[in-house]
C-alpha cells in the first residue's frame, strides 16, 4: 500500500511515465505538473496514453527487451506447463506460493494499481482541459474508463476484495485508513465504469490499440459471467452480436488472428499493440525457440478428432519447424530450449519462419486480450446457465465460431455445459484466458490437483480461489487489513 501511496502522489505531481508506444500516436507525458498541465487536447492525449501504458508490462502481455510474457499465465491453467522461474509462474502453478511470494503474486498487484493510479489521475484532470469537443472529450473518458475498469477486473478475479479508490491521492489523505471494500462492491463500480464507457465510446471498428464500445461490450459481458450474473451477460452480448450496425466478425484466418493478419483484424476487439523496431518483444525467442512454457497432454486430448486448431496451436513430432529442417525434433535443432518433455510446443502467436536461438526477436505480435469469438462463446455460455441453451440464437453463436471458414468444425445439435467449456478450452488455448475459466467455474480444485507439472509426473497443488494479498501490504495495513483464506 505504500509503495501505491508514492505512486499515486507522482502520478499527481510528478511525472507518470517516461516513455510509451508511438503505437498509440503520441509519447505519454514527462514530468507534468498539475498546475500548469492540462492546457490542450495534446497533453490530455498523453495523460489518455499513460492510463494504456501498465499494459505493456509482461504480467498484461509482453515487455520490451524482457524475457517473458503474459502467456506463462496459460501454464497456472491444465493447458500448460511452464520449466522457467520468470516472476514466479513456476511457483504459483505447482502450488506452492504464498503471501511472500513475489513475481505475479506481487506485481499483479502493483501493476493493476498504477494502472488504476493513471486512470483516476486522468479522469480527475481532463475536465479542466479547454477547447476539447464533447465528442473527443466523451470518447476519451470512455478509454479511460473502459481501462480502469479492465484493470479493477483483473485484480478482483485475483484477489477478491480490493480498496476502492477512484480519485488521485493529495498529499495530506489518509489512505492508510482504505478498506478492503468487499469485491461486490468493486464488481459495481467495474460495471458503473463500463456503462460509462459504453455510453461515451462510438459503435467502430477496433484497429489501433484504443478501446472502442464494442471492447467496453465484451470486457462488460465478461465481468458479468466472472459475477455469475447469465442474465444480464447475455443481454449484454446480444446488445452488440444482435445489432445491424456491429462492425465486428469472425476472422477466415485463425492462426491469422495472433501472426500475420492482425491489422484491422474484425475479429480482434481488445489487443495490445506493437511496432517494432522501436516498440518490440520476445515472444518468437521466448515461446517458438526457449519454450519453457508448452503445451500439457491433457490441453491435446481435449481437440476433437481433425480439428484443426490443434496444428495451429500445438508443434507435434516432425511438424516444420523453422529450428530444425527435419521437423519438430529434438535431433538437428538449433533451437535455444530444449523440446519439452511432452514433446509439444505452442505454435500459436509464433512466426513459424523465425529462427533466432541465441538473442531476442524484434517481434512485435499485438497481444488479443478480447476477440469476437470469446463474446460469442460467453453469449452462448450466458444463455444456457440462464436457462435458454435451446435458444436458436444461442446454437448460432457457438456454431458459427466452429463453422467458420479454415476451422469448419461440424455443427452441436445442443448445447451442454460440457461442451461448451470444451469449446472454450480449444478455441482459445493459449490466449490465457482458462485459468480465468478455471477459477469463475470453481472446477479448479478438482482439475488442477490431477495435472502433472514435470517430467516425474507430480502433481499440482490448489491453494485457493484468491492469490494471498503481498505480505508488504497486509503489514502496512496491520490491524485493519486481514489476509485471504489459507495464507498467513
Amino acid at each position: 500500500m505504500k509503495k501505491y501511496l508514492k505512486i499515486i502522489n507522482i502520478l499527481l505531481l510528478s511525472s507518470i511515465l517516461t516513455s510509451c508506444s508511438d503505437v498509440l500516436d503520441k509519447e505519454p507525458l514527462v514530468a507534468p505538473s498539475s498546475e500548469t498541465y492540462w492546457k490542450n487536447e495534446t497533453e490530455a492525449n498523453k495523460a489518455l496514453i499513460a492510463c494504456y501504458y501498465k499494459l505493456k508490462e509482461p504480467i498484461f502481455s509482453n515487455g520490451k527487451a524482457q524475457s517473458g510474457n503474459s502467456l506463462y499465465w496459460e501454464a497456472l491453467s491444465d493447458n500448460a506447463s511452464n520449466t522457467s522461474n520468470y516472476e514466479a509462474f513456476d511457483v504459483v502453478m505447482k502450488g506452492d506460493h504464498n503471501s511472500g511470494t513475489t513475481g505475479i503474486v506481487n506485481k499483479s498487484w502493483t501493476f493493476g494499481f498504477q494502472g488504476i493510479a493513471a486512470c483516476n489521475y486522468f479522469l480527475g484532470n481532463i475536465d479542466r482541459v479547454p477547447g476539447i469537443s464533447e465528442n473527443n472529450l466523451k470518447k476519451m473518458k470512455g478509454e479511460a474508463l473502459f481501462l480502469r475498469a479492465y484493470y479493477y477486473n483483473d485484480l478482483c478475479q485475483l484477489y477478491g476484495d480490493l480498496p476502492l479508490i477512484l480519485k488521485s491521492a493529495v498529499l495530506g489523505d489518509d489512505y492508510l485508513q482504505t478498506p478492503r471494500s468487499p469485491k461486490a462492491t468493486i464488481v459495481a463500480q467495474i460495471l458503473k465504469d463500463l456503462d460509462l464507457s459504453v455510453s461515451y465510446l462510438n459503435q467502430q471498428a477496433y484497429t489501433d490499440g484504443k478501446a472502442v464500445k464494442g471492447s467496453a461490450i465484451a470486457l462488460k459481458t465478461r465481468v458479468l459471467l466472472n459475477n455469475q450474473r447469465y442474465a444480464e451477460a447475455a443481454e449484454t452480448a446480444w446488445s452488440l452480436i444482435g445489432d445491424a450496425a456491429n462492425p465486428f466478425r469472425l476472422s477466415n484466418s485463425y492462426s491469422g488472428i495472433f501472426f500475420g493478419d492482425q491489422g484491422n483484424n474484425k475479429e480482434i476487439m481488445f489487443s495490445i499493440q506493437f511496432k517494432a523496431p522501436d516498440d518490440y518483444h520476445s515472444l518468437d525467442q521466448i515461446v517458438g525457440g526457449r519454450m519453457s512454457v508448452f503445451p500439457t497432454v491433457e490441453l491435446k486430448n481435449a481437440y476433437e478428432p481433425n480439428d484443426p486448431r490443434l496444428k495451429m496451436t500445438i508443434y507435434e513430432a516432425n511438424d516444420p519447424w523453422a529450428y530444425n529442417p527435419a521437423g519438430f525434433k529434438q535431433t538437428g535443432s538449433t533451437a535455444e530450449g530444449q523440446i519439452p518433455y511432452t514433446n509439444m510446443a505452442f505454435k500459436k502467436w509464433v512466426n513459424p519462419a523465425v529462427n533466432n536461438a541465441s538473442g531476442a526477436t524484434l517481434s512485435d505480435q499485438h497481444m488479443v486480450k478480447i476477440r469476437y469469438a470469446d463474446l460469442l462463446l460467453m453469449y452462448a455460455e450466458a444463455m444456457f446457465e440462464n436457462g435458454q441453451g435451446s435458444d436458436s440464437r444461442a446454437l448460432k453463436a457457438f456454431n458459427d465460431v466452429r463453422e467458420r471458414p479454415g476451422v469448419n468444425m461440424p455443427p452441436k445439435a445442443a448445447l451442454t455445459r460440457e461442451i461448451i467449456r470444451n469449446e472454450r478450452r480449444v478455441e482459445l488455448a493459449f490466449e490465457g484466458l482458462r485459468y480465468n475459466d478455471l477459477i469463475r467455474w470453481k472446477t479448479a480444485e478438482q482439475v488442477l490437483p490431477t495435472v502433472p507439472y514435470d517430467k516425474a509426473g507430480n502433481k499440482r497443488k490448489f491453494r485457493g480461489y484468491l492469490f494471498p494479498v503481498p505480505l508488504k501490504e497486509i503489514d502496512i495495513m496491520k490491524g485493519l487489513w486481514s489476509q485471504n483464506p489459507g495464507f498467513l
